[in-house]
């Protein structure tokens, strides 16, 4: 359920939610969907207010539940690795998968190209930022 303007923050940060994460909710990521395979806008809200509070570990498992019942939502991928990446985790397979659903999502370029220059692989690196900058 949506917080009201007056409500709590959902992020946890004890200012109201005007005044706190709803203007970068509206303006988060638009809706991605393949093949029917959509979060709802309180799923993904829930995921920004969430990454937005540095609630990584949680944000994390929430997106692992999410996945679950929508396993083609790039959104979902591209948040998985975003979690993973900041805790210093894994993020290789989600960030590939995020490309792969997200094929013009300049952002998830970008995610598996740090992944890929932090792991030494720096041509597959180069080449996705190259697709990222496209």
């Amino acid at each position: 359920m949506k917080p009201g303007r007056n409500d709590p923050c959902l992020c946890g940060s004890g200012k109201k939610y005007k005044n706190c994460c709803q203007k970068k909710i509206e303006s988060a990521t638009p809706n991605y969907s393949v093949n029917g395979a959509t979060l709802t806008p309180d799923e993904r809200n829930q995921l920004v207010a969430l990454f937005n509070a540095g609630r990584y570990g949680e944000l994390e498992s929430r997106t692992r539940f999410l996945l679950e019942r929508y396993p083609d939502s790039g959104f979902a991928w591209k948040t998985l690795g975003a979690a993973l990446q900041v805790q210093g985790k894994d993020s290789l397979h989600a960030l590939q998968k995020a490309t792969e659903l997200l094929p013009g999502d300049a952002q998830a370029h970008y995610n598996l190209g740090n992944t890929l220059k932090a792991l030494g692989r720096l041509d597959e690196a180069d080449a996705s930022y190259r697709r990222a900058l496209r």
